[in-house]
């Protein structure tokens, strides 16, 4: 498990912007790393900028990478396409919440 500090990322998507929240305590490959919110119900303090959902997917793969693979013990080679595919769900997510809330429906 890792034990970093949470972070916060104001992302632009097609659909509008939403708040992704990275959580300290979770390893990059844990199903539940981010949460994404509406910036409406977020406090946006300390957020500095806003990212487009394609610049964030570099970010994205290097937060997964920092946060490391927890207990997980598998080769380099697995190691990295676990990674590219952990990055590409969560840019999934991100997109599918932002559209549902452009939609009104308010459930990430």
């Amino acid at each position: 498990m890792s034990d970093r500090p949470d972070e916060r990322f104001l992302v632009v998507t097609e659909h509008g912007r939403v708040v992704v929240h990275v959580r300290g305590d979770r390893s990059g490959l844990d199903g539940d790393l981010i949460d994404v919110r509406s910036p409406i119900d977020e406090d946006l303090s300390g957020i500095a900028m806003e990212t487009p959902l394609r610049a964030f997917a570099a970010k994205m793969v290097d937060i997964v990478q920092a946060r490391g693979s927890g207990d997980l013990e598998v080769s380099t080679g697995m190691l990295d396409m676990l990674v590219k595919e952990k990055a590409a769900e969560d840019l999934k997510r991100i997109e599918r919440v932002a559209r549902r809330l452009a939609a009104g429906d308010g459930t990430p």
